[in-house]
């Protein structure tokens, strides 16, 4: 079970307490949370990892992201790689004027084999499991973990499209 990162109708970019929810922390091979610290950037809600952190709707040409998301393995957990995964939630699915991105933000210190701080993903709106392999992190402290930023994006037209688009209308309007 996984939780969500989404904009959605009566959000705001803060805390939530009916939609913004803090990670269980327990038992279990591996954790990922997006950390927010009381009193930081207008966050009222508790310090910790949050499973689920909605925001407010975006305006057509705005982008938000989503950091830092922390990424680890439980102490117990033994296997020498873990996976993180990301998934568009749906239907109905993100939209699709939107483009979606994971980047590597920071790597565990002394940790090697993980791929380079700076990498980026691009992520589907729909249909498609992306999921990660790294070298695993086994930590009690999450806050040492990788960390991850995720974005929404406006996709904006080509200027060559925008301006198709421009003749077009004119060429229709004197018709």
């Amino acid at each position: 079970m996984g939780g969500r990162l989404s904009a959605w109708s009566g959000a705001t970019d803060g805390y939530d307490a009916d939609l913004d929810v803090l990670a269980y922390i327990g038992d279990g091979p591996g954790f990922a949370g997006v950390y927010h610290v009381n009193d930081v950037a207008g966050w009222t809600g508790p310090t910790g990892f949050y499973y689920n952190d909605y925001r407010a709707p975006l305006a057509p040409d705005e982008s938000k992201t989503w950091a830092p998301i922390y990424v680890w393995a439980s102490e117990s957990y033994t296997d020498p790689l873990m996976y993180f995964s990301l998934e568009a939630d749906g239907p109905p699915f993100p939209p699709r004027e939107r483009k979606y991105s994971l980047q590597l933000t920071a790597v565990p210190e002394g940790l090697g084999g993980a791929p380079p701080v700076g990498t980026s993903w691009a992520l589907l709106a729909e249909g498609s499991l992306f999921t990660l392999e790294l070298p695993t992190w086994a930590t009690s402290d999450g806050l040492t973990g990788y960390q991850f930023s995720f974005t929404m994006t406006a996709v904006l037209p080509e200027p060559a499209t925008a301006l198709t688009c421009a003749a077009a209308l004119l060429l229709r309007r004197r018709r």
